[in-house]
C-alpha cells in the first residue's frame, strides 16, 4: 500500500534526545513501514547532540547509524563530487570507448569471440558483484572502499593495455569490471551521505552528464587511438590511469567521512559470505549461459543448459538466504516492500537495457550497415548521447527546484520508447535527418531516467538502508547493461545467420556469405569495406537487416520501463541531511592530521 507523503520524512522530523510524542508517532510509522528482518525502532534514534556517528557493536548491529544534520553545501562538497564524477567518468568511459575499437582488437587477436566477450565480460564482473560493494562500505567505510574498487580498475586498464592475446585481456577486462563496479555504486551513495534527499537530483545528475559525457567521448577517442597506428586500441586503457590517478589523489585529499573503525577481521566476520557468493556465481552462470546459448553453443546443449538451470537456482536460493538466514544481508527484502520501490528499480532495470544498447549498437550499425570509420562512427552517436547529457542536468535541477520527479520518469519513459521504435526503421539508405531527429529523441527520453527513479528510491528507505538501496539500484541497472550487450548481439548473430542462403548469395558471393552470416560477423564489419562497391552494398543491407530483430527487442524493453513508471508515487523529498557516514567538519580533519604528525 502507498504511504503518504507525510507519513515518509521522518528525517525531517526535529530529534532529541528525548523525542517528543510527535517524534515518536512518526517513528512508530517508520517501524511498521521498516518492519521486516533487521530493522528495529531503535536504528533510527541519533545524537542530535554531538551530530557524530554513533558508536556501534561488532555484534550483528548495522556498521553505521543514520545522523542529522544541517550542514550546507560549501566548497569541498563540490570538490568531493568533482573527484567522485572523474571516478565515474572512467567507469562510463571504458563501457564505450572500445565499441568503435573492438573490431579492430578483434581482427588483431584473430578472435570472433572477442566482440562479445570484451564488452560482456567488464559487464559481467561489474554486475555480479556491484551488491557487495555497498555492505562493504557499510562494514569498512566509504572512502576506504571505495579507493579499493579505484585501485582495482587501474590494475585492470594496466593489464588490458599491455595485452599479447585474448586471455590477458579478458583478465584485465574482469578486474576492469570489478572496479568499475564498485565505483559507479559507491559514488551514488557517497553522494547520498553529503547532500540532503531535495539536492541529490542536481547532484546525482552531475553523475548523470558525467556518465553521458564519458559516452559521448568514449567512441570518438576510440576512434581517434584505434585510427592512430595498428595498436593505438592500446591506448583506450592507457587514459585510464593518468587520469584514475587524479581521481585517487581527489578522494584521499577531500573525502573525509564519519565511519565506524573496525578491524579487517571484524569486518570479514560481518560479510553476508553465502548471500554474496549466491549473487555472484547466480549472476555470472546466467550470463554465461546466455553468451554461450545460440551463438557458440546450441540453446540446448548440456552447458548452456546447466548454466542457465544453476543460475537461476542460485538466485532464487540467494532470496531465501536474504530473507530466512543473513543477519546482515547484502540486499535487505525490506528494500521491495514498497511499491514505489520496486517500479523504480523495474524502470532502472530497463533503463540499462536501452541507454547501452544506444552508446554499444549505434556505433556498430554505422560501422556494419554505412560503412564508417570507427572514428566516425563515435561522433555520428554524439545526437544521442548530447541530448542525453542534457536531459539527465535539466532533470535533476528541476528535482531540486521542485521537488517533483514521477512525471518527469514518467515523460523520460514514454519519450525514450518512441525514440527506440524510429531506430528501427534505420537502414543503409537512411538520410542523416533521420539519424539524428531519432537519437535525439531517444536520448532525451533516456536522460531523466539515469538518476529520478533513484530520487524515488531514496524518498521512501530508512537512511541508514542508503548504500543498500543504492548498491541495489546500481546493479540491477549494470545487470541490464550486461543482459543488453549478451541478448543484442545473440539476437544480432541469429538475425545475420537467418539470411544465410542462395539470395545472398548473389548479392554478395559466397565467401562474404560465409563470413557475415556466421560466428564472425561482427568481426568481419572490416573486412566488408574492402569489397567492390555492389558486394559491399548487398553486406551492408544485410548487417542493417540483422540488426531489426535487436532493435525490436530493445523497444520491448523499453515499452515494458513505460508500464513500470506508472507505479512510482509521488513522495516528500526530505531538505534536511540524514547521514549514515556524514563529512567531518574541518576542525576534526585537521586534529586528526595533527595527531597523525604527532
Amino acid at each position: 500500500m502507498e504511504t503518504t507523503a507525510e507519513a515518509v520524512p521522518a528525517a525531517d522530523q526535529e530529534q532529541t534526545a528525548t523525542p517528543s510524542p510527535a517524534t515518536r508517532s512518526t517513528l512508530s510509522l517508520d517501524k511498521e513501514k521498516f518492519s521486516s528482518h533487521n530493522a528495529s525502532l531503535e536504528d533510527l534514534n541519533v545524537d542530535a547532540a554531538g551530530g557524530a556517528a554513533l558508536a556501534v557493536s561488532t555484534q550483528g548491529a548495522e556498521p553505521e547509524q543514520p545522523v542529522e544534520r544541517h550542514d550546507k553545501v560549501n566548497k569541498n562538497t563540490l570538490l568531493i563530487v568533482l573527484s567522485l564524477c572523474v571516478c565515474v567518468f572512467l567507469s562510463a568511459l571504458d563501457q564505450t570507448i572500445i565499441t568503435t575499437a573492438i573490431p579492430v582488437i578483434a581482427g588483431e587477436f584473430h578472435s570472433p569471440s572477442a566482440y562479445t566477450w570484451i564488452g560482456s565480460s567488464y559487464m559481467l564482473a561489474s554486475a555480479s558483484f556491484l551488491p557487495s560493494w555497498g555492505k562493504f562500505s557499510d562494514i569498512w567505510g566509504r572512502k576506504p572502499v571505495l579507493l579499493a574498487a579505484a585501485v582495482l580498475f587501474m590494475i585492470g586498464s594496466v593489464l588490458c593495455a599491455a595485452a599479447n592475446g585474448i586471455v590477458l585481456m579478458l583478465v584485465g577486462r574482469v578486474l576492469q569490471g570489478l572496479g568499475a563496479g564498485g565505483q559507479l555504486g559507491l559514488v551514488n551513495v557517497t553522494i547520498s551521505d553529503i547532500v540532503t534527499v531535495r539536492q541529490r537530483g542536481l547532484y546525482l545528475s552531475y553523475v548523470g552528464m558525467t556518465w553521458a559525457a564519458a559516452s559521448a567521448v568514449g567512441p570518438v577517442l576510440g576512434g581517434v587511438f584505434t585510427g592512430m597506428a595498428k595498436w593505438g586500441w592500446r591506448f583506450c586503457f592507457i587514459i585510464n590511469i593518468p587520469v584514475g590517478f587524479v581521481a585517487i589523489l581527489g578522494l584521499i585529499f577531500f573525502l573525509h567521512l564519519e565511519s565506524s573503525t573496525i578491524s579487517l577481521w571484524d569486518g570479514l566476520k560481518r560479510v553476508d559470505w553465502l548471500g554474496t557468493s549466491c549473487i555472484v556465481t547466480g549472476v555470472i552462470l546466467f550470463l554465461l549461459a546466455l553468451e554461450f546459448g545460440g551463438i557458440s553453443h546450441p540453446w540446448n546443449s548440456p552447458i548452456v543448459l546447466c548454466f542457465l538451470i544453476f543460475g537461476i537456482a542460485l538466485l532464487i536460493f540467494f532470496v531465501f538466504v536474504e530473507y530466512r538466514i543473513a543477519t546482515l544481508p547484502v540486499m535487505p527484502l525490506r528494500l521491495f516492500n514498497h511499491r514505489t520501490n520496486v517500479s523504480s528499480y523495474l524502470v532502472g532495470f530497463c533503463h540499462g537495457f536501452v541507454f547501452i544498447a544506444g552508446c554499444y549498437f549505434l556505433p556498430l550499425y554505422f560501422q556494419a550497415a554505412r560503412g564508417d570509420t570507427p572514428l566516425m562512427s563515435g561522433v555520428y552517436v554524439l545526437p544521442y548521447v548530447i541530448s542525453l547529457s542534457l536531459m539527465s542536468g535539466l532533470t535533476g535541477f528541476l528535482i531540486s527546484k521542485t521537488g517533483q520527479y514521477q512525471y518527469l520518469v514518467w515523460g523520460g519513459a514514454v519519450v525514450q520508447a518512441i525514440g527506440v521504435g524510429l531506430v528501427v526503421m534505420l537502414d543503409r539508405k537512411s538520410s542523416w535527418a533521420e539519424v539524428i531527429i531519432f537519437q535525439l529523441i531517444m536520448g532525451t527520453g533516456s536522460g531523466p531516467l539515469f538518476q529520478a527513479p533513484l530520487i524515488a528510491i531514496h524518498s521512501t528507505i530508512n537512511p541508514k538502508d542508503v548504500a543498500t538501496a543504492t548498491s541495489t539500484f546500481a546493479f540491477l541497472r549494470t545487470l541490464g547493461t550486461a543482459l543488453a550487450i549478451s541478448l543484442g548481439l545473440t539476437l544480432f548473430q541469429n538475425g545475420m545467420s537467418k539470411q544465410a542462403g542462395q539470395e545472398l548469395v548473389e548479392k554478395v558471393g559466397e565467401e562474404a556469405m560465409q563470413r557475415i552470416t556466421g560466428m564472425s560477423a561482427s568481426a568481419s564489419v572490416e573486412w566488408v569495406k574492402k569489397l567492390p562497391d555492389v558486394q559491399r552494398f548487398g553486406a551492408q543491407d544485410a548487417y542493417a537487416k540483422g540488426m531489426k530483430g535487436m532493435w525490436w527487442f530493445f523497444l520491448g524493453i523499453a515499452l515494458v520501463a513505460v508500464v513500470c513508471s506508472v507505479g512510482i508515487g509521488k513522495h516528500h523529498l526530505s531538505q534536511k541531511l540524514t547521514s549514515a557516514q556524514p563529512v567531518k567538519d574541518r576542525k576534526k580533519v585537521k586534529e586528526e592530521k595533527e595527531g597523525v604528525a604527532v
